[in-house]
């Protein structure tokens, strides 16, 4: 059984404007590879003329395309068949398949990635009241973001929905103030195996 995968900078971008039920077929075939790599009957194809590029079926028009590298599964990006889909990616953030669910289905934070992954490449930091945040996210926060800074937490086990959102689009909290109600977000410029 495979632990988490590694997004790749364009995974996120390929699949965060699919329609929900699109999303959720990509979750579960990620369950699928996760829980037997191995499995055959997954479909898993190399790319023609790609070298190391594998693609998963998610139905009979979409392809989740990743690669392999010692023990990690670096999912590249989400295309149809007729796509022309980029395959060269700077390593991201570890991804475990519950907190994409959580993102790519429940849908909580996911229209702040969506917000991140549009800002210029040429900006590096970005400064949001709360209440600005909550109006992207079109939904409050919960009082534990106005009150605690670890809310804010910049975590990279996937396991606080929030933090996943920001970081899976290539940002990180670099400064919190909750009593001035700020929260600055920075570009992350992580090299492969890098901290964040």
């Amino acid at each position: 059984m495979m632990k988490d995968f590694i997004l790749a900078d364009r995974f996120l971008q390929s699949c965060i404007d699919l329609p929900e039920d699109l999303r959720r077929k990509i979750v579960s075939r990620l369950r699928a590879l996760a829980r037997d790599p191995r499995n055959r009957r997954l479909g898993v194809a190399r790319v023609e003329g790609s070298g190391s590029i594998l693609s998963l079926p998610v139905d009979e028009d979409y392809r989740i395309f990743f690669r392999r590298e010692k023990q990690a599964t670096i999912l590249l990006s989400v295309a149809g068949l007729v796509s022309n889909f980029g395959m060269n990616a700077d390593l991201i953030v570890i991804a475990p398949v519950d907190a994409l669910e959580k993102l790519l289905v429940e849908e909580k934070y996911l229209l702040l990635a969506k917000h991140l992954l549009t800002v210029p490449a040429a900006t590096t930091d970005l400064q949001f009241r709360i209440a600005e945040i909550e109006e992207v996210v079109r939904a409050h926060l919960p009082p534990e973001a106005r009150r605690f800074p670890n809310w804010w937490a910049n975590q990279k086990t996937g396991k606080r929905s929030q933090a996943f959102a920001w970081m899976a689009a290539g940002w990180l909290v670099s400064e919190i103030d909750v009593d001035a109600d700020l929260v600055k977000f920075s570009r992350q410029n992580l090299e492969p195996g890098g901290e964040g």
